[in-house]
Formats: C-alpha cells, structure tokens, sequence
C-alpha cells in the first residue's frame, strides 16, 4: 500500500510540514503501508507535535520504518557526547592510555623539529646574522669617538650663508653615506655566516627540516634584494641537503648578481637531478646568452617550446634552427624569459 491508496476523503485536512493528510496519522494506515519515504515524513511530523504527541503512534511507526527500512536516516537519533562515565573501567583505561601514548609521541616529534630549544647546533647561533629590518647598521664595530664622528659643519648664521646653503646636495651626501655604511655592515655580517653547516649525526627528516629552513632564509634575503645574503644561504641549504629548488633558487640570485659562470654551473646541476627542468633551462639560457653562445642558449629555450608548443613565441619563426633567421626570434624569447624570471 502507498500514500496514494489512501486519499484524503474526509475533510481533516494536511499537515503544515510535507502537507500529508492528517487521516494518514493512524495505527492502521501505518501498518499497511509500505512507501519508507511517506512513513519517514509522518514519523516527522509525529515527532514534531505540530499535530498533538502522541508517545505510542511515534514508537509505532518507528517499528514499522526499521521493518521496512533498518537503515533509513530518520531512525537515527541525536546522542550526547560520550564520556568518561559512558564506558566501562577498561575501555576508559585503555582510550586514556592511547590518548596519552600519542600526545607523547606528538611531543618528542615536536621536540626534535625545534632546534633552537636543544644543543643540536650550538656553534651556528654565533655566526647568524641580526633579524631581518632591525636597525643593524648602529651595531657596527665600536671605534674611539674622537675617530669615528666627523667634524661638525658650521651652521650658517645669516641669510646670505643660508642662501649659499645647498639642500639637496646635503640631503645627498646623508643618503649616500648611510648606504655606505649599510653596505659595508652587511658585508661584514655575510663573512661571519658559515657556508657549511655540520650534519654529523642528523636524521634525514632533521636535515630536510634544517634545508628548507635555510633555503627560505634565502628566499627571503632575494625578496628583500640582498642577493649575495641569498646565495649564502641557499649554499647552507645545499651543504645540508642538495635539492632541485635551492639549486634552482641560488642559479637566480647569482643571474641577479651577473655570475655567469656560477649560475650556469648552478643549472647544469639542476639538469643533471631533474633533466629537462624549464626554470634551469631558461637561466641556462641567460647564462649562454650573457657569454655570446646564442646557438646554445636559442636551443635551449627551443626545448621549453618544445614542452608548451601553445606558446605563441614558438609560432614566430617556423625556420628558427638555423642561426641567421633565429636571431630575430631569439631577442623576441629572450624578452618573454626575462618575464618569466622576473615573476618567479
């Protein structure tokens, strides 16, 4: 029997939720019926008591859905959360113990990955540099005062000195000299960094942990335009763990310093972990365009092509593995790479 046997013939009216007729609310229509969907929605609206409550209609109808339907969603009902008193003395003893057993793994794995708080590299933290933005420079090596601070400049009296007084070149000489002194402060720092960092005695997931440390160190001394900072800190994440990436990474730093021949040796080393690599193919190609070897860098830049054959610079000269109708074509790849790399 379904809910269409049992049209609504007297007059009772639906129900506001699933308009079912109201006559549909009985023990004898329940019992005959078989549609799970129609006794779902009555045992809903006899849970609601939108139409009255009614305790032994409810439970019957939820005996004559698990009947038809053991699985149906409307069977299930909302539990409380479980707790200590919901278990019996052993089951609790045992989920506490897990419990415990696995914040303490949590907290030997969490102690071995925080370097600074052990005595894994006590040597290094006295050869690292300041934080990065701190006011460095005022930290330089202390001279005698009477060596260090110039003479003080004559401050003019009338106004006939104040119109010889030349702002600009004043406000010049105060930039140029704090960017000395920058300079030669961050120099001094990078002598102090060690390139070699010892990994006598580390787990493989300790030195992983330490390489991608030094390597982001890197990455943030390129965005912040301090290349040769870069390359030293991407050669400490090299002697630790060499990857495709840090590799890859210092090849650019050096490209911006114009060390050629170290950001070719750089490429070639990503090459030879990951062959066909497009990032070290396209510095390579700087590299050998800087050096005058255009055939190498136009082949070069043909096997990125090779990889993205939708780039539109591959459509500009058909004929482009020959060297005389390949330069026109080469200069126009050329800009594209240098866009690439500037949005690295």
């Amino acid at each position: 029997m379904t809910a269409k046997d049992y049209p609504s013939l007297w007059g009772f009216g639906t129900t506001k939720t699933f308009k079912i007729p109201v006559e549909h609310l009985d023990f004898k229509y329940i019992e005959k019926c078989r549609d799970v969907k129609h006794l779902e929605k009555i045992l809903c609206v006899l849970r609601s008591g939108e139409e009255g409550y009614y305790p032994e209609l409810t439970e019957f109808c939820e005996k004559r859905l698990s009947g038809l339907a053991p699985a149906s969603r409307a069977l299930r009902k909302d539990k409380p959360a479980a707790t200590a008193s919901s278990f019996t003395a052993e089951e609790w003893e045992k989920i506490d113990g897990d419990i415990k057993s696995w914040v303490s793994e949590i907290k030997k794995e969490d102690d071995k990955m925080h370097f600074h708080e052990t005595d894994t590299f006590p040597v290094m933290e006295d050869h690292l540099p300041p934080v990065r933005g701190a006011n460095s420079h005022l930290h330089v090596a202390k001279e005698k005062n009477s060596k260090s601070r110039p003479a003080k400049k004559k401050i003019p009296r009338d106004y006939a000195e104040w119109d010889k007084f030349d702002v600009e070149k004043e406000c010049s000489k105060i930039d140029d000299d704090y960017k000395e002194k920058t300079v030669i402060n961050n120099r001094s720092h990078l002598s102090k960094i060690e390139t070699r960092l010892d990994t006598a005695g580390l787990t493989e997931k300790e030195k992983d942990f330490l390489a991608t440390r030094e390597k982001e160190k890197g990455n943030e001394a390129f965005n912040s335009g301090d290349y040769e900072e870069a390359v030293m800190y991407y050669t400490r994440s090299i002697s630790v763990l060499p990857t495709v990436a840090a590799y890859n990474n210092r090849a650019q730093a050096e490209l911006k310093l114009q060390n050629w021949n170290s950001a070719f040796q750089d490429c070639e080393k990503v090459l030879q972990l990951e062959p066909g690599n497009l990032k070290a193919l396209l510095r390579r190609a700087t590299t050998y365009k800087h050096q005058n070897k255009l055939q190498e860098a136009i082949e070069d830049l043909n096997k990125v092509l090779a990889v993205e054959p939708a780039n539109e610079l591959a459509k500009v000269s058909p004929e482009s593995n020959t060297l005389p109708k390949s330069v026109v074509f080469y200069f126009c790849v050329y800009i594209k790479m240098i866009a690439i790399l500037l949005n690295k």
